[in-house]
């Protein structure tokens, strides 16, 4: 039997495969615009999903930021300037046109509980929309951009803090007055180290009294601790009166303080300063002026009289009339009296008012009047040379120490002098959060959430002091001998206490992160 084959099939194979050519290429035709459609979907939906990512971190961390500055209710606006200037600043894709952002403050939001057991902790939330343009590649035939969107909600638990002080040691012929203040805060958000609130006390005050060394001193009317977050930065104030303990027998000492400042002068010491480069001494140095009355009789001078005035921050206060100290072994009256380095010619500049002589030869008797305009000595910046012991910060403690604080400082803390370029500032303004992180335990030797201030007044008679001790250990290594600070200053024992903090809410028990909550 045979097989018949069309005679189609007996074509030359060559025309068979010019016919197959063709229909591949009018296909491959019709499949390109689909095929271009879905690789321009897949880059662009690629760089949309890189750029909605990069938009979700920023309202993130405006969120964030935001919620850091909203310490409480008097603070959202703040809060929305933060968040809104910290998404202004992100950086972001340059395909992507950011428009402006819209935020929203809560003062009794609720974090997500992530950080916690409390799944619904009250909190000051921020919230953050924005919205971005992102121009289209191949897909600009259907559409030119499209826009993307992002929000973020994060919460700044709402805590409670408290502070309770122990006064230990009060031990000065100075009046010493210890208060406790919050550190300022920016306009911009954060804290502000480089000032301090102006003195007020009282139900509303900027300063809440702790102690004083004279029992003369007592706590201000309607002495109220003030509210506080936990992470609100605290510092500690000394203010000091140079001879200025009445309620303290035995002190008949009544020449300057070792920085050069006058008996009845006052000082004001901060310790948030050191976060500013500074020692915890005053601003500035201030100026003062003292009228001494002398007499000269067969080449001896004895001061018969002085009074003198201050000038500080602007203000010229009285000082009033001095008792001029007995002179030393080895000692001038000026020396003693006014505490300038070397004498009143180093930092002083004098004026002679008037001077008379009475009777003759060896019973000649010269009465002269000089006025002293001098500057005190303290310094304010890490470049000074000068030393200046005035405040030792105490951390580790126990609660045993808490429970029996010793009468001096630590062995560590008498040789040295506070010298701004070799200490840090982390514990001289500590916020209630950061000393409630330092309990370990309940037992005598654990970690107590405690911190202790060891102030000196700056006190002593003259510079060298000279009168405080004959060795070394009874004065400062770190001053020059006879130089600002060389004595007892260094013995930190004049006003010293006991800071403790707690801090309760939050997220669980005392949490004060700041979380997002969407």
């Amino acid at each position: 039997m045979h097989t018949l084959i069309p005679s189609r099939c007996l074509r030359n194979p060559l025309h068979l495969w010019r016919d197959t050519r063709g229909s591949v290429t009018v296909t491959f035709a019709l499949l390109l615009v689909p095929m271009m459609l879905i690789l321009g979907l897949s880059f662009d939906y690629a760089r949309l999903v890189q750029v909605r990512a990069a938009l979700q971190n920023a309202v993130d961390e405006a969120a964030v930021a935001g919620a850091s500055a909203f310490t409480g209710t008097s603070a959202a606006t703040t809060a929305q300037t933060v968040a809104t200037n910290y998404f202004n600043q992100a950086i972001l894709p340059p395909a992507l046109t950011r428009g402006t952002p819209t935020v929203t403050t809560n003062a009794n939001g609720t974090t997500n509980g992530s950080i916690g057991t409390n799944t619904a902790a009250p909190a000051y939330s921020v919230t953050v929309t924005a919205s971005a343009t992102v121009n289209l590649t191949l897909l600009s035939l259907i559409s030119p951009a499209i826009t993307v969107n992002a929000t973020a909600t994060a919460g700044s638990p709402i805590t409670t803090a408290s502070a309770s002080f122990q006064s230990t040691v009060k031990q000065a012929c100075d009046r010493n007055t210890a208060y406790l203040y919050e550190v300022p805060t920016k306009s911009g958000g954060g804290y502000d180290y480089s000032t301090v609130p102006t003195f007020s006390t009282g139900s509303s005050g900027n300063y809440y009294y702790i102690t004083s060394s004279d029992t003369t001193v007592s706590a201000p009317s309607n002495n109220t601790m003030p509210t506080m977050t936990p992470n609100q930065p605290l510092g500690i104030a000394l203010y000091n009166q140079t001879n200025g303990n009445v309620s303290r027998s035995g002190c008949g000492v009544t020449g300057a303080n070792s920085y050069g400042a006058p008996p009845n002068a006052q000082q004001w010491f901060y310790s948030s300063l050191v976060a500013n480069g500074e020692s915890p001494s005053q601003n500035t140095n201030y100026t003062y002026t003292v009228t001494v009355t002398a007499q000269t009789s067969n080449g001896n001078t004895t001061i018969t009289g002085a009074s003198g005035s201050q000038l500080y921050q602007g203000t010229w206060t009285s000082l009033g009339s001095f008792t001029v100290p007995s002179v030393q072994s080895g000692s001038n009256n000026l020396y003693q009296f006014m505490g300038v380095n070397g004498g009143p010619s180093s930092n002083c500049s004098s004026v002679v008012n008037s001077s008379s002589t009475s009777g003759h030869g060896s019973s000649a008797v010269t009465t002269t009047t000089t006025t002293y305009t001098c500057q005190t000595q303290y310094f304010t910046t890490a470049t000074s040379t000068q030393s200046n012991c005035s405040l030792y910060v105490q951390t580790g403690l126990t609660n045993g120490n808490v429970a029996s604080m010793p009468t001096s400082a630590p062995s560590a803390a008498v040789p040295n002098c506070f010298n701004p370029a070799t200490q840090t500032a982390a514990n001289f303004a500590p916020s209630c959060a950061q000393i409630s992180a330092m309990k370990s335990g309940g037992g005598t030797s654990d970690m107590a959430a405690a911190i202790a201030f060891w102030w000196d007044d700056a006190g002593g008679e003259s510079p060298g002091e000279s009168s405080y001790g004959s060795g070394p250990s009874t004065h400062c290594s770190a001053a020059s001998v006879n130089g600002a600070g060389y004595g007892e200053d260094c013995q930190y024992k004049n006003n010293s206490f006991v800071m403790q903090c707690n801090v309760s809410g939050g997220s669980g028990s005392g949490y004060t992160e700041v979380v997002l909550t969407k």
